[in-house]
Formats: structure tokens, C-alpha cells, sequence
């Protein structure tokens, strides 16, 4: 199972833009939103083939960070192509809403996703 999480440093101003920009993210990758509340989100989307579905789960910390986690039922024995690929692009999208937002973790560069 493909698990991949990235957390992001947001300026006060990527904060109070980042609800929009995910849903221009989710428009993008074709996802469905799901506002869980205000700070959690969830999206799901199709990755290479109808079969495989990542989920997004996204919490907005007060702090000014954001914390993504990709789940999806991949096997990470081959590095799980299909839901890294959904997260290169999530990050390509972020860069292009949020210029500001900055990539302070991310599990499949930097080792396992801490416990």
C-alpha cells in the first residue's frame, strides 16, 4: 500500500488563499472535494488506471503548515510510479496556486513517514 506524505510551510497569505487553491487543484486532477471541516479536507482521484484510487487527506495546522498524505492500494515495492505521479503533480499544482507554499517534508525523498 503506497503511503506518501508531504508537509508545507505556508506564508500567512498561501494560509488564508490555500482553500481555494485546493479546489482549483482538485478541478485540475479531476478529484472530488470533500470538506470535512474547516482545516481537513479530502480528495479522491483516479491514478493511470480506474482501478487504482489515491486518496488526498490534507489538515490546515493553526501553525501555519499544512500536512498531505497520499494513500492509495499501490505497492511500494516499485516505488508505486502511478501515486508518486499524482503527487508530482499535486506539487507542481501547489507551486502554481500557492508560489509561496514550501515543501518542509516529503516521505519518499526524505525515508519512512514518521511516526
Amino acid at each position: 500500500m503506497a503511503r506518501l506524505e508531504v508537509d508545507l510551510a505556508l506564508t500567512d497569505a498561501a494560509f488564508v488563499d490555500f482553500p481555494k487553491a485546493l479546489e482549483q487543484i482538485a478541478a485540475e486532477i479531476k478529484a472530488e472535494l470533500c470538506w470535512l471541516d474547516l482545516r481537513n479536507a479530502s480528495l479522491a482521484t483516479l491514478a493511470g488506471t480506474p482501478k487504482l484510487r489515491v486518496e488526498i487527506l490534507v489538515e490546515i495546522n493553526p501553525a501555519s503548515t499544512c500536512s498531505i498524505l497520499l494513500k492509495s492500494s499501490e505497492g511500494m515495492g516499485n516505488g508505486a510510479p502511478l501515486t508518486t505521479a499524482v503527487l508530482q503533480r499535486l506539487l507542481e499544482l501547489l507551486r502554481q496556486f500557492l508560489p509561496a507554499a514550501a515543501v518542509s517534508y516529503r516521505s519518499d525523498q526524505d525515508g519512512p513517514i514518521r511516526k
